[in-house]
């Protein structure tokens, strides 16, 4: 069902099905036209930065944490959320994960070596016999000299399952509250679903979209980066709802 919605709400599927449907059963030319000047108003719409601007100011309400909070806080342990994996990298000559792993890999490094916290990385999706989690803890010890102790929960696929399967962990080594590092527009989806879990998680958004707006000329201009992000925003704003109706 999330497939579905992503093809039907989300580009490039939601621009060829307004258009598919709109050939298929729109008859009368004057119609027609106007049905397309409506979608040409949308691709326009979510192809330039002023869209991005509010789409990610809605879902980037968290800010990052100032070096007060880091040192003041009692949190027990980090947990780094799993972005995605790669099948195959060919300078790699096999799996690596992905670019939203590598970020909140980054971070989460960064923010142990501040704290000295262990870390728990979670996601379990496959590529070429290993898990995310799993290729996570190896880039985290192995390229970011990370020392202290790292627990791997490798059974998720999904933001729910991270928490849901990190849990387990949380509660075996009986810790009252974590970090939870991800990227900041993924941030409320992921705290909503750690809190449905009854864990107490500090939130440690990166990865920040949300950016002061000048509204100058380049601002309103179509650019392939912008519908990029829009479609970030958009699938973010979209696994809310779809996870409010399913959780």
């Amino acid at each position: 069902m999330n497939q579905l919605f992503e093809l039907l709400f989300l580009p490039p599927g939601l621009f060829i099905f307004l258009l598919v449907m709109s050939v298929l059963f729109i008859k009368k030319i004057k119609a027609l036209k106007a049905v397309l000047v409506i979608q040409i108003l949308l691709i326009y719409g979510l192809s330039i930065p002023v869209s991005n601007h509010f789409l990610f100011q809605y879902l980037e309400q968290t800010p990052a944490l100032t070096e007060q909070q880091i040192n003041n806080n009692k949190v027990d342990a980090i947990v780094i959320l799993a972005g995605g994996i790669s099948a195959y990298k060919q300078e790699y000559n096999g799996p690596d994960v992905n670019y939203f792993s590598h970020i909140r890999l980054r971070y989460g490094a960064w923010l142990q070596k501040q704290t000295g916290l262990p870390i728990i990385v979670t996601g379990g999706v496959e590529r070429g016999d290993i898990t995310e989690a799993e290729l996570m803890a190896h880039i985290l010890k192995n390229e970011y000299s990370v020392k202290g102790k790292i627990f791997i929960e490798k059974q998720s696929s999904n933001t729910y399952e991270n928490a849901l399967y990190s849990k387990k962990i949380i509660e075996n080594e009986s810790f009252q509250s974590v970090y939870l590092v991800t990227n900041a527009f993924h941030m409320p989806r992921a705290l909503m679903v750690f809190s449905k879990q009854n864990i107490k998680a500090i939130p440690a958004p990166m990865a920040f979209y949300h950016k002061t707006m000048d509204y100058l000329w380049g601002d309103f201009r179509p650019n392939s980066n912008a519908l990029w992000e829009n479609y970030l925003a958009l699938h973010e704003i979209i696994g809310r709802f779809w996870y409010q109706i399913r959780y």
